[in-house]
């Protein structure tokens, strides 16, 4: 595949690191040539000096022959128009991102077919709608569904109470592992060097108190698994926002439609005026949110959550830090740069959420839709969940899972089956037909393999 991506942004640079890594072809766009510099020399992508607003350019990319033109700049209008030039000039398929939530409004006007881009995208809206799955469905770090919504992927934290370490995942009957879900993918910090590691499980990998591991299953039993560790979610009442960014109004919209009680914080007068004005069912506070004396009177530890999420990863960290030591249990931040993801945990903060990879997941979903219906990248993409559809000529229809078994790599798994409506675990007696839906976990050096496999 082809792509032209402008703007060498963090999610630009982080989509063109994913897509080379996999052999597509890129074209790296943008005004500001150090950016530039510094891809060619740490990526493998070309690269153009340019505004994603120039016809001529983009008209003398069409010799590149590309499949899908992503703009990603932080000017809503320029990517707009960048799509529409684009899909004027005959460029099969355009993301455009867009920070403003207008876009996304049911109205009279269809923006997508009044500027003429197939896909819009908004990672602050993304990610709101991921920190709010963390509040509202207690103990979920986050959730995807795949299948139209009759599977689902939930990650949570095994809590500090689980007994069960020693058993083997072989032996559900002892674990009492519900029959429809499949334990996909598991996150461990090896005491030893409290380095991470992510581990795709077998029959003979175990579940650790405090891993962080990700089921996929059957909707009803991924809802069961609060009952399975022995946790009783509590439905939060109130929350605390550091930062009136985007990601806070729309979290702070989410979290009221829910009757939680929000008090969100920032240090601009002015935005306090604004945040007051488009968010009246929210308590603003103008101050600053690092403010430990002033965070320790507003009482942060009695808050059920408490959410950094300023443009600024190092106040989101320093806030985050003051709540969790203030005795707040329940803390999360928005998280630009993934490279700190390490530093979470460290730091005592519950979960992170970034717009960059909730935007890339996104994107990624929408580049591959041809083969792959959806996709999610994780842990910085060290792995992949893919929805495959099993084609007539598939290499693997017809024969057992057991015996395909030797014959994949162990960073490859088939967890979930949908066939004819059923949604089916995949053991090692099951065997895959044409027309069934396959949720696979994969390390994306395997991601070519499956349009031959499949």
């Amino acid at each position: 595949m082809n792509i032209v991506i402008i703007g060498a942004g963090d999610i630009g640079l982080h989509l063109a690191n994913i897509f080379s890594q996999i052999d597509y072809r890129i074209v790296l766009i943008d005004t500001d040539p150090q950016k530039l510099e510094q891809a060619a020399r740490d990526l493998d992508v070309a690269t153009r000096l340019g505004s994603g607003t120039d016809w001529e350019l983009l008209e003398e990319l069409m010799d590149f022959d590309p499949d899908l033109l992503i703009a990603l700049t932080n000017v809503d209008e320029k990517n707009l128009t960048a799509c529409t030039i684009a899909k004027n000039l005959g460029y099969p398929q355009t993301i455009a991102r867009v920070r403003s939530n207008k876009f996304f409004i049911e109205s009279r006007l269809s923006f997508e077919r009044l500027f003429n881009v197939d896909h819009l995208i908004g990672p602050e809206k993304l990610t709101a709608d991921a920190i709010a799955n963390m509040i509202l469905v207690p103990g979920s770090i986050g959730t995807e569904q795949f299948a139209h919504g009759s599977i689902e992927m939930r990650t949570m934290k095994i809590p500090k109470s689980w007994r069960k370490g020693d058993i083997p995942l072989s032996n559900r009957a002892e674990l009492n592992l519900p029959a429809e879900l499949m334990v996909g993918l598991v996150k461990r910090t090896l005491p030893s060097t409290a380095n991470e590691a992510v581990i795709f499980p077998h029959g003979h990998d175990t579940l650790q108190p405090e891993d962080e591991v990700t089921f996929i299953g059957e909707s009803g039993a991924i809802k069961q698994l609060p009952k399975f560790f022995g946790t009783s979610p509590k439905l939060p009442k109130s929350v605390v926002i550091v930062g009136g960014s985007l990601i806070g109004i729309n979290l702070a919209r989410i979290l009221t439609e829910s009757n939680v009680r929000v008090r969100i914080i920032d240090n601009d007068f002015n935005k306090c005026r604004y945040l007051s004005e488009i968010l009246p069912y929210s308590t603003v506070i103008y101050r600053s949110g690092t403010d430990y004396r002033f965070l320790q009177s507003e009482k942060v530890e009695e808050a059920d959550f408490f959410v950094g999420c300023t443009r600024n990863d190092e106040v989101n960290f320093l806030a985050g830090a003051i709540a969790r030591d203030l005795g707040c249990h329940n803390v999360i931040i928005s998280l630009s740069d993934t490279n700190y993801m390490p530093l979470v945990n460290r730091l005592g903060i519950s979960q992170a959420a970034s717009p960059r990879i909730n935007a890339a997941n996104r994107i990624l979903s929408i580049a591959r839709e041809r083969t792959i219906a959806s996709m999610v990248s994780m842990y910085d993409n060290k792995a992949e969940i893919m929805e495959v559809k099993v084609s007539a000529n598939s290499k693997l229809a017809g024969i057992p899972i057991r015996q395909l078994g030797p014959e994949l790599p162990d960073d490859f798994l088939i967890v979930v089956i949908q066939s004819r409506g059923r949604i089916i675990i995949a053991d090692g007696n099951r065997v895959l037909s044409p027309g069934d839906t396959v949720v696979v976990i994969s390390s994306p050096k395997h991601v070519t393999e499956l349009k031959k496999l499949f």
